[in-house]
């Protein structure tokens, strides 16, 4: 059994895919399993590529019918062996001690979060607004964080980069994601690993980088507003929730999420 898993559920740019694939082969820490999930995108391209690949610890799975993010979320998830594992985006890139820091701090936290460079399309350097504020909100203190402290601040906004976590495995198998969402199942997820009194720990050293660009599934679904429309459900449930805990900072920052609803004016 490797260290990690890194869990690739795909659909998108092939050439972007194989770049993420560069990017874990070229890790100092090797003791990992790659499990790529295709979810039936309407090319063969990823499928030749794949065997191709000479190195066992990669394996390629290629769903009959597409089945839906989510879905695809909870079907890597179950396929998950190791210790630790990390829900990579399908174009995103790990830079060469992305696993190798990650294994070294996650210590008995329960999940960790790297700082992150946030590039395009082309692979560039950029700082969108929204990101520009997740750099702003994000705590400065590396280490451990927890409870009502650390679900106020996700609260005012969400400056975590849910595709370059490392987690604990057994932790994504007993929440995992949940299929009513679309785009904010790792917001759902994060939120109840706090509850249940997971611990987050924060590097500030850059080791992954965070693609974002117009095709992207998140900024599509920004101009459609579902995104707006799941965040408006997803705190509304929280702030319940986090009231019921006798956290009345995070149901309240929950209830108010000025970011969020400033975003969405935005768009």
């Amino acid at each position: 059994m490797a260290k990690v898993d890194i869990l690739l559920p795909f659909w998108g740019d092939v050439s972007l895919l194989k770049k993420a694939v560069e990017s874990v082969l070229n890790q100092s820490e090797t003791d990992w399993q790659l499990l790529v999930f295709d979810d039936c995108y309407p090319s063969e391209e990823s499928e030749r590529y794949f065997a191709k690949l000479n190195d066992r610890r990669i394996r390629y799975t290629r769903h009959s019918k597409n089945i839906g993010i989510t879905k695809n979320f909870n079907f890597a998830a179950k396929a998950a062996k190791a210790k630790y594992c990390v829900m990579m985006g399908c174009d995103d890139i790990m830079l060469p001690n992305y696993l190798e820091r990650s294994l070294q701090l996650i210590e008995d936290a329960d999940f960790y979060q790297p700082r992150v460079v946030v590039i395009n399309e082309r692979g560039e350097q950029c700082l969108p607004l929204g990101d520009r504020i997740k750099r702003i909100l994000r705590p400065r203190k590396s280490g451990i964080h927890s409870g009502q402290k650390l679900a106020t601040s996700l609260c005012h906004g969400n400056w975590l980069y849910f595709p370059s976590i490392l987690w604990k495995t057994d932790l994504i198998k007993k929440f995992g994601f949940d299929n009513h969402y679309g785009v904010t199942q790792d917001v759902d997820l994060e939120f109840k690993i706090i509850l249940s009194g997971g611990q987050l720990y924060i590097d500030n050293q850059t080791t992954f980088q965070y693609r974002r660009f117009s095709e992207s599934v998140s900024s599509k679904e920004k101009k459609t507003g579902k995104r707006f429309d799941e965040e408006d459900k997803v705190y509304k449930d929280y702030a319940t929730k986090f009231a019921a805990k006798g956290w009345k900072r995070a149901a309240l920052a929950s209830r108010l999420r000025i970011t969020s609803r400033l975003h969405n004016l935005m768009n």
